[in-house]
């Protein structure tokens, strides 16, 4: 490995204009796409909502979001404290500032109103530009992606509670040749095949802005023999990617829309993970 100063022979740019040599402008080009295809890399971070990490995440987050929490039902509440508790914590370890000093800031597209919507970092702010975000909560799990340079990203967790209701929605979710392979399997196996397609056609919303019920008719969804699932987005050769991912909890599900390409981690925030589950 060399050093961060150092450019070895082989990633020097040759100038001779000779065919199958590499120009400055050439090189130049090829660094900067290696750099931003390593920089591309979403993080999708899950808690459990439970009374200890609600209790922990409410001293990460800031006055106006205290004072948004003391409005919810308590389950909501919960809910919205661990999600946006998660979301401080990852991103105070990026920007080397404390939680609550991480300067987040929700609008919303529909009613043009402040503080509730899709959440986003402040720009002006050292370090904070090039980030984006997305949250979701369901039941007793939350999930936020995080992603640098990375384009959009869209992620989104469903409980096992909402399967018989989206089962209704087979017929819109999948052509008839899937359906078909979807009716065969065990109950228990459907439910969780359509709840992998719900979650993939609302990350798949989020990333880009499309109403749900586009969405759903767009996202391309295959059942195989054996019942497994695939979900993409029927647009990504244009530069979109729909991933289902491991949820951290019994019986839900979990999907995250990306730029195609991108590398996705998941992590489970232990810290955040203890005790038993509220609401």
């Amino acid at each position: 490995m060399t050093g961060h100063g150092h450019r070895t022979a082989a990633h020097r740019p040759v100038v001779d204009g000779a065919a199958g040599r590499e120009t400055v402008a050439e090189g130049a080009v090829r660094e900067r796409t290696a750099h931003e295809g390593t920089a591309r890399q979403v993080e999708v971070h899950q808690a459990l909502v439970t009374p200890a990490t609600a209790r922990h995440c409410a001293g990460l987050l800031d006055a106006a979001e205290h004072h948004r929490a003391a409005r919810l039902p308590a389950p909501a509440a919960a809910r919205f404290t661990v999600a946006r508790g998660l979301l401080r914590a990852v991103l105070a370890r990026r920007l080397a500032l404390p939680p609550p000093r991480v300067p987040l800031v929700a609008h919303c597209p529909g009613c043009g109103a402040q503080g509730h919507g899709p959440v986003r970092l402040a720009g002006g702010v050292g370090g904070a530009t090039g980030w984006t975000l997305s949250i979701a909560h369901s039941g007793i799990l939350v999930a936020v992606a995080v992603g640098h340079r990375a384009g959009a990203v869209g992620v989104d967790v469903e409980t096992a509670e909402r399967a018989e209701d989206i089962e209704a929605l087979a017929p819109r979710l999948l052509g008839p040749g899937h359906r078909e392979r979807l009716a065969r399997l065990p109950v228990q196996a459907r439910r969780a095949a359509l709840l992998r397609v719900w979650t993939g056609a609302e990350s798949y919303a989020k990333a880009t802005g499309t109403g749900l019920g586009r969405a759903l008719a767009r996202v391309r969804t295959a059942v195989d023999a054996e019942g497994r699932v695939c979900v993409t987005a029927p647009d990504e050769p244009a530069g979109w990617a729909v991933r289902t991912v491991p949820a951290h909890a019994p019986g839900y599900a979990a999907a995250v829309t990306v730029r195609h390409g991108t590398r996705v981690r998941t992590h489970l925030s232990g810290r955040l993970c203890t005790g038993s589950a509220a609401g």
